[in-house]
């Protein structure tokens, strides 16, 4: 795999569990973590404000959460959100749950930038070519720090 900041990290397994048992690292870290979820930057979109949140047990669907580990992931999710509006990253956001076979859940919190408009209004329908556009033109030092500041602030607001 090759993360967005076009470094190779090579996996062996489940990426999830394999993150979240901390066998690779993101150039900007971790946002959040506590024993039983992880909060990062997308690993391979650099998408300023596109965080992943994904559950340190390996699952693969939202049911096999239990009922309070999906009130603690919404949580997180939604103060992710708040400092992210608060912090003028993103006004509008897409929560979207991952679910594939063999493959360790996750949420996306991906947010509504102008840019992504040229694609047409249904995001969701054109993901995969705003995908294509961010690891294609997004891949830029600029980029790269402005994801950072984003990450240390999350970590900073989260931890309060």
């Amino acid at each position: 795999m090759i993360n967005y900041a076009g470094e190779e990290i090579k996996i062996n397994g489940c990426l999830g569990c394999l993150f979240a048992e901390h066998k690779f690292s993101l150039p900007c870290g971790i946002a959040y973590e506590n024993d039983k979820f992880i909060l990062s930057q997308d690993f391979e979109l650099p998408i300023q404000g596109f965080l992943v949140v994904s559950p340190k047990k390996h699952i693969e669907t939202f049911g096999e959460l239990t009922s309070s580990e999906r009130i603690e992931i919404f949580e997180i999710v939604s103060k992710t959100i708040e400092i992210l509006k608060r912090n003028n990253i993103c006004e509008r956001f897409d929560v979207i749950f991952e679910e594939k076979i063999n493959k360790h859940f996750h949420i996306w919190i991906m947010p509504r930038n102008k840019w992504m408009e040229e694609f047409g209004g249904n995001i969701i329908c054109n993901i995969g070519k705003i995908f294509k556009y961010a690891k294609t033109n997004m891949r830029t030092k600029e980029n790269f720090n402005k994801i950072d500041e984003i990450t240390k602030l999350l970590k900073s607001e989260l931890k309060k």
